[in-house]
């Protein structure tokens, strides 16, 4: 600043006005050529336009000689006469012309784009790039060819610096000019030359404000107000270039904050395909750094997408400016994607196309979410479907949306024909009044706060057939509270009704039989009563039980005995007719309550003919069957006043039916009932001696009267009574042998006959050890298993060592089962034997059908055989029998050596009696045997 100071006053003047008169012009100079630049660039578009229109007319004209040498020559010709051109390129059918620009006055060669003459800095400055045009020309012969005209860039250049130059040398003549001038004024305007020197620096600190102040001389003042003016100027336009820049730097940079900042995927390529930005959405969901994609192909990079965009652009004949949106599936960095890919041309500021901006909307959670939908969606239907209401919905406009299997079942309508249809089209009540209701709750449904319900309405379907139902409207409604339509849910009453009327019907009547059941019993029963009190008749309740009934269940299987019962009950109807009940309480216990009995007389004529018609055969699943009853009758009012009480005498009445016989009716005796309900004391005595093992075995013995051998043992049970002593097996066994006690008895006989015979057998008897069982027991469904149970307990036994007696009456009462568990039981080793033989039914046939091993004499023939020649004469024919049946046979009740010498003689050498052995307890066997010694007479009849 010191070194300044100390210039002369010209220095400080004439320096700092040279600087802004330099600035000034540079400026100009740069407007003027950049101005220059753009006009020469527009010319040179105009030249090659113009010339490959004229040239495209020639060359269709000169194609029709197909000379290349005149195309060139053309070229040329057009190359001389206008050196705006650098040359020119031709293509067509093999055919390839190339002219260039020769060198000329101007110094310029082809490869030149600004002349030699020129000064470099000048060339850079002007910025004037070589320009090309392309072009097709379609020739005569209906092909085209491909015309290329590249502009030369030097004429337009070296005509620009020659105004440049002219330019210059206005502007130094100007500033010479305007320095002399200024050199003569100052000496007159010292103080203006001061004021603009200091202008001057602080101008040229960034004082774009500053100003001079307007005096002095005229030319004081004019030098004063060009300085401000050119000031003034200078500032105004510094100031709007950096407005100007500031805007256009707020404007990009918050357009790249702003893609950025999108959560979308975003990317530019230029019309080459480059790409030339992507934000970091997009390096986020492809894993490449922004410094990796920018200036690669985008076909390197997301390949599926540029195909697909090249094929539909090419299909459509698309050019950039258009718009393309397609849904797709991208490989991504880290999985596959679903995605919605939008590409979009943008525009240079001229409005030309630059490039394509391409953006990638990840939807993959909104088909999942519509996938999710979908799935909920057939959930719902197919739950809906699945229940057993009808279902409609509508939409905020009252029509159809969906209907379940059950309301299309209902109305008639399909889904397909049903859906957009107003409700109240598909849905109509038979009563206009309710429908009018229903219509008025429909049309102001948004407004409803309830439910809409409506009972015992007739709909009348598609077909025209009317349903009742019950039915109930709601609006549906968002978490808002919004409204978006109504469900309708209703019900078919025909079927419920239909099960009232069955559950009504059930309650009172047994589902197998259909006859009334007890509790319908139980209101018969009084008013019955009331009937035969006032009329003044008898009243006959009679409480049937079918014989066997539980044996053919097991043997036939639980549908015969039922389609069995069905019938039983149609006979029972039928039998006692319209007038008197017929009801089942369970089982195979049946009830009839004949009314208007004037007699016991008419009593008994009804009930022998009820049995008569019991007792026919049943034909059931090609089988006959027979069947009886036992019936026991209580007779009001001679019994009893009370239904309970007369039910109750009938049932103990029954009990003394089936133990006289069976197959009869048996009427209530109170005397009687103290007897019965002795017998059930005793009965639960007897269970008592069971489980306190009471019960003893006494063992009679069987011996081979010719050899003199003992062969076995039966097993006869005893009870010894705490009090009574021994008892007899007919003292308590008749009390049991209608129940399943004397299964559980008939067991332990076995279980504890086969344990004494072990015993026997480790001593070195080889013996047969004989057990009863009663018929209820030997025909109970589990006999098999129960025995096979019993002999594997003693594995040690040989086969045959168990002999099973069943009584020849008991056998014949259902034969064919007989058969069956007889020849199963044999296939485990048990023996069998018909015991007291020829006091039953004994038939040839019945013998066949039989497979017993062994024939027992009933001791009633044996005991009289010595004076009696019919009894003689019948054991004779039974052991006969014996023999051509190849069966054994065994006479019980030897009670003398006479009885043992005749009935060896004929032919039978078995036998067992007190002539032989009393009965004897278990631990007096052995030695019994041990000191058997037969008679001598018996001897005697073997040896001869």
């Amino acid at each position: 600043m010191h070194l300044w100071l100390q210039q002369g006053a010209y220095n400080r003047l004439f320096v700092p006005l040279l600087v802004l008169v330099l600035a000034v012009a540079g400026l100009r100079y740069y407007l003027f050529i950049d101005a220059e630049t753009r006009e020469a660039h527009q010319r040179q578009q105009v030249v090659l336009t113009q010339t490959a229109h004229y040239l495209s007319t020639r060359i269709t004209e000169l194609d029709e000689s197909g000379n290349a040498t005149d195309i060139s020559r053309l070229f040329e010709q057009e190359l001389g006469a206008t050196p705006e051109l650098a040359a020119i390129y031709w293509s067509a059918d093999q055919q390839n012309v190339e002219s260039h620009q020769q060198p000329h006055a101007s110094n310029v060669t082809k490869a030149e784009t600004v002349p030699k003459n020129l000064p470099p800095w000048f060339g850079h400055l002007i910025k004037l790039p070589p320009l090309k045009l392309q072009t097709t020309v379609a020739l005569a012969n209906g092909q085209t060819g491909n015309l290329q005209i590249d502009a030369n860039a030097a004429p337009a250049a070296y005509l620009i610096w020659k105004k440049v130059q002219q330019q210059l040398l206005i502007s130094s003549f100007l500033l010479i000019a305007i320095f002399s001038l200024l050199a003569l004024v100052v000496r007159a305007n010292a103080k203006t030359l001061a004021q603009l020197a200091a202008a001057n620096h602080r101008f040229q600190h960034g004082e774009y404000s500053v100003r001079m102040e307007v005096g002095g001389t005229s030319e004081g003042r004019a030098l004063s107000s060009t300085f401000n003016s050119m000031a003034a100027e200078v500032e105004q336009l510094v100031t709007s270039l950096r407005v100007s820049q500031a805007e256009q730097n707020e404007q990009l940079h918050f357009t790249w904050q702003l893609l950025t900042a999108l959560p979308i995927p975003i990317f530019f390529k230029d019309r080459n395909g480059i790409c030339r930005g992507v934000n970091a959405a997009w390096t986020q969901m492809f894993g490449m750094s922004a410094q990796h994609a920018v200036g690669r192909p985008m076909q390197e990079i997301l390949p599926l997408i540029e195909q697909i965009s090249h094929n539909l652009h090419t299909q459509k004949d698309a050019h950039l400016g258009q718009q393309l949106v397609l849904e797709m599936n991208v490989p991504t960095a880290d999985k596959d994607l679903d995605v919605i890919y939008y590409e979009a041309t943008y525009t240079s500021v001229e409005g030309k196309p630059s490039g394509v901006i391409g953006a990638l909307v990840d939807i993959s959670e909104r088909k999942q979410m519509q996938a999710d939908l979908a799935e909920e969606k057939e959930r719902v239907e197919t739950t809906l479907d699945s229940i057993g209401d009808a279902v409609i919905s509508t939409d905020i406009d009252g029509r159809i949306l969906t209907l379940n299997r059950v309301a299309r079942q209902l109305t008639g309508w399909s889904r397909d024909e049903a859906q957009s249809l107003l409700l109240t089209e598909v849905f109509e009540l038979s009563d206009p009044e309710q429908q009018n209701l229903f219509l008025a709750f429909l049309q102001n449904i948004e407004w409803q706060s309830s439910t809409y319900q409506a009972n015992n309405q007739a709909l009348r379907c598609r077909n025209g057939k009317l349903l009742d139902i019950n039915f109930t409207a709601a609006p549906i409604r968002q978490v808002d509270g919004t409204h978006r339509g109504c469900v309708l849910i209703f019900r078919d009453l025909s079927e419920q009704r239909q099960l009232l009327r069955q559950i009504s019907w059930q309650a009172g009547h047994d589902i197998l039989t259909g006859l009334a059941n007890r509790s319908s019993l139980t209101a018969h029963f009084q008013n019955a009563i009331t009937i035969a009190r006032q009329q003044n008749t008898f009243l006959a309740v009679c409480l049937l039980d079918l014989d066997h009934f539980q044996a053919v269940n097991e043997q036939y299987g639980q549908e015969f005995a039922d389609k069995l019962l069905q019938r039983v009950a149609r006979r029972l109807e039928r039998s006692v007719g319209e007038g008197n009940l017929v009801a089942r309480l369970g089982g195979d216990e049946f009830v009839v309550l004949l009314q208007n009995q004037h007699d016991l007389a008419e009593v008994d004529k009804n009930l022998v003919l009820l049995l008569a018609e019991l007792a026919q055969p049943y034909q059931i699943e090609q089988r006959n069957t027979v069947m009886s009853a036992s019936i026991g009758v209580a007779i009001y009012p001679r019994d009893e006043q009370s239904p309970d009480a007369l039910l109750r005498f009938a049932d103990q009445a029954m009990y003394q039916a089936k133990i006289s016989g069976r197959n009869k009716y048996h009427l209530f005796d109170a005397q009687r009932d103290q007897e019965v309900r002795t017998h059930h004391n005793q009965r639960v005595r007897i269970s008592e001696a069971l489980y306190n093992n009471e019960f003893v075995l006494y063992f009679q013995p069987k011996v081979d009267m010719r050899r003199g051998l003992v062969i076995g043992m039966e097993a006869l049970l005893r009870w010894d009574h705490p009090e009574r002593g021994i008892l007899s097996p007919m003292e308590f066994l008749p009390l049991i042998e209608q129940t399943d006690l004397i299964i559980e008895v008939g067991e332990w006989v076995m279980r504890k006959s086969l344990a004494y015979l072990q015993e026997w057998i480790a001593a070195g008897h080889q013996w047969v050890i004989s057990v009863n069982i009663a018929a209820r027991h030997f025909q109970c469904h589990d006999f098999l298993e129960k025995l096979s149970e019993i002999l594997s307990a003693f594995p040690q036994l040989p086969s045959q060592s168990l002999e099973i007696e069943i009584l020849e009456s008991a056998a014949i009462q259902d034969i064919q089962y007989v058969h069956e568990v007889m020849l199963a039981a044999q296939q485990l080793g048990v023996r069998f034997a018909l015991d007291d033989f020829g006091t039953g039914y004994s038939s040839l046939s019945y013998l066949k059908r039989l497979p017993a091993n062994t024939l027992k004499i009933d001791q009633s023939f044996i005991r009289d055989m010595l004076d009696d020649q019919d009894d003689l004469a019948l054991i004779g024919a039974i052991i006969g029998l014996a023999r051509a049946f190849k069966r054994e046979v065994i006479a019980e009740g030897v009670e003398t050596t006479e009885h043992g010498v005749a009935l060896m003689r004929l032919g039978c050498d078995l036998a067992q009696g007190f002539g032989i052995a009393r009965p004897m307890p278990a631990n007096q066997v052995l030695a019994w045997a041990q000191g058997y010694l037969a008679p001598a007479a018996w001897r005697s009849v073997a040896v001869n």
